[in-house]
């Protein structure tokens, strides 16, 4: 059906192949293969625990294992109670009847008691580990610009916020309770195991109606391991592409969360370009990916669910029914029978553990495979080349600096430069020349560069951008940034006045969101106040006046200049006022540029 006139057509995901909103199929890469899961596994679990700060973990470890041992202990005294008590209830002993009762509760308390603190402590391992790893993560994202090298890669992580804040902490969580769950399904199937095996010995001439047969030694644990094997195969022929849709799930979940975050972010630009319309249609798109997608995972996961619940019900009655025939002909009592029926549902439930356990294994898939894609990203950006910045001199040098696009067309080649203290350097040209890109590699983050640049040894650097970085706290915190260290407040307040802020000054102890109450005029005197405060040696200067008249510019450049006689400042602007207020110019207007 074709679009009615002036109606956009959303494009749709398809399941054999995913759409991503930079117009590129994400499904090329984004799932491993289940060797390159597991490795990626023990790559991201085992750096926690070889670490020192594993101590304490392991030690709770240890508590989950006892816990565990508490769960199989009384689980087979649950077993011995169903024997006893339905053999008083055959034989019409009260007694007997209600010392079960109290039998039953005493073991009940127990249990609820054993599962409560197991809980607690797998809850207590959980954060722990979780806190590790946010820690190394994080620290690993910021460590050398990565969090902005992975903006420059070919392959673009999706959601990096999503992964550090969700991916980690689900895999932690997932990780344990899997873990957990594999070892007590192993020792439920061998404590259960021997029980099962001793209650289906061999029994010779078993009569049915018209029927007599044999029974083999173990004949109840066979069947018991056909049953849970042949559910297993079936239930992983069914639910194999769930790990895909998870991960896909993940993605695109995130990506709708953080267009609306880019809405809010945007929202006066948008409401200015009474974008509405279009802004819907973009998230109606974005949300049409998270739809279509859930709905192929909840229809994959009906079918799985079909076939598992079918073998769970099958299974409380499928073992009585074997057992049956021997009650029938009275070779066992009604207490075996439901001995055999509690003995054979452990050993399914702990055979067939993979098969009960799959949709949590197909998630648990998906969010390895998208932390291996981020370790991956992560070292792939690192491996981009730069130029090699020193900190040894008491000036600014750039020798033979070469920077191109990411595609490779160059922008600058071979550039020598050097700046002494006091010196303050404009670098001027049309858009596009890459006079905001030099700064990037000057300032040692713009990974598509080669040279050398020498800055001064133990000095402060500070950048400041056209569009300043506002950090969520009070305003005197913002003013301060990048220091930890707070200025005094009057001292504050005397600034805001000099720059035309003393609006601002009752606020300073304000927490609020000022990238957004805060014009882009405002915001960059808050920038020219920081590098007063901060005092850098050197400070790189990208159209940090862009949104200002020409007076609160030129008393701003004075102020700086006044406050930071031997900072050496390198200036990005286009206005020709700003040229008297440098010693030095670098001009790109030609091909070649030329110093003054």
């Amino acid at each position: 059906m074709k679009p009615a006139k002036g109606e956009r057509k959303i494009p749709v995901f398809s399941i054999f192949g995913a759409r991503n909103h930079d117009g590129n199929n994400p499904d090329k890469h984004e799932s491993l293969k289940l060797r390159e899961t597991v490795g990626a596994f023990f790559k991201i679990a085992m750096p926690y625990w070889r670490s020192k700060e594993s101590f304490a973990g392991r030690l709770q470890f240890i508590g989950i294992l006892l816990f565990t041992s508490g769960t199989i202990f009384l689980a087979k005294q649950f077993n011995d109670w169903y024997k006893e008590f339905w053999d008083n209830v055959q034989n019409y002993n009260m007694d007997g009847f209600y010392g079960g009762l109290y039998l039953f509760l005493f073991l009940a308390t127990l249990h609820v008691c054993n599962e409560v603190y197991k809980s607690y402590v797998i809850s207590a391992l959980s954060i722990r580990w979780r806190r590790w790893l946010t820690t190394h993560y994080t620290e690993r994202y910021l460590n050398e610009s990565t969090y902005y090298r992975l903006q420059l890669t070919d392959q673009k992580t999706d959601n990096p916020d999503q992964r550090i804040a969700e991916d980690l902490s689900s895999f932690v969580t997932l990780t344990i309770g899997i873990v957990v769950r594999m070892i007590t399904s192993t020792a439920m199937l061998v404590t259960f195991s021997i029980i099962l095996w001793g209650l289906s010995s061999r029994v010779e001439n078993v009569t049915v109606g018209d029927f007599t047969f044999s029974l083999p030694d173990g004949y109840l644990f066979y069947l018991a391991l056909i049953y849970a094997v042949c559910g297993t195969v079936i239930t992983f022929i069914i639910g194999k592409p769930l790990a895909l849709l998870h991960f896909r799930q993940q993605r695109f979940e995130a990506d709708y969360r953080y267009s609306l975050i880019r809405l809010r972010e945007n929202a006066e630009a948008v409401a200015l370009y009474k974008g509405e319309k279009e802004e819907s249609t973009r998230l109606n798109s974005y949300f049409g990916d998270v739809v279509k997608n859930y709905i192929y995972l909840i229809n994959r996961t009906k079918s799985l669910e079909f076939f598992t619940f079918g073998c769970d019900q099958l299974a409380v009655i499928f073992p009585i029914l074997v057992a049956s025939p021997l009650y029938f002909a009275k070779i066992i009592t009604i207490g075996s029978l439901m001995q055999i029926n509690s003995a054979f549902s452990r050993v399914y439930s702990s055979l067939s553990v993979i098969m009960s356990l799959f949709p949590e294994l197909a998630t648990w898939k998906a969010v390895i495979d998208r932390l291996a894609l981020f370790e991956k990203s992560m070292k792939k950006s690192l491996q981009l080349s730069k130029p090699d910045v020193r900190y040894e001199a008491e000036s600014v040098r750039i020798d033979n600096l070469s920077i191109t696009k990411p595609n490779g067309t160059a922008l600058i080649s071979n550039l020598n430069l050097q700046l002494k203290n006091g010196d303050r350097l404009l670098i001027k040209g049309p858009s596009g020349v890459g006079k905001s890109t030099l700064l990037r590699a000057v300032a040692g983050i713009w990974p598509y560069s080669s040279g050398s640049v020498t800055l001064p040894e133990s000095k402060k650097v500070l950048f400041l951008s056209q569009k300043p970085y506002m950090p969520m706290g009070t305003l005197a915190q913002t003013i301060c940034y990048p220091s930890a260290e707070f200025s005094d407040e009057n001292y504050l307040a005397s600034l805001l006045e000099k720059v035309g802020l003393e609006h601002l000054v009752p606020h300073l102890n304000t927490e609020d969101q000022w990238g957004l109450v805060l014009s882009l005029g405002e915001q960059q005197r808050i920038a020219f106040l920081r590098a007063i405060i901060n005092r850098p040696d050197v400070i790189f200067m990208d159209e940090v006046t862009s949104a200002m008249d020409e007076p609160n510019e030129s008393k701003l450049y004075a102020m700086l200049k006044d406050e930071l006689k031997d900072s050496i400042m390198i200036s990005v602007g286009h206005r020709s006022t700003l040229e008297n207020m440098h010693n030095r110019i670098l001009d790109f207007t030609d091909k070649n540029p030329s110093l003054k």
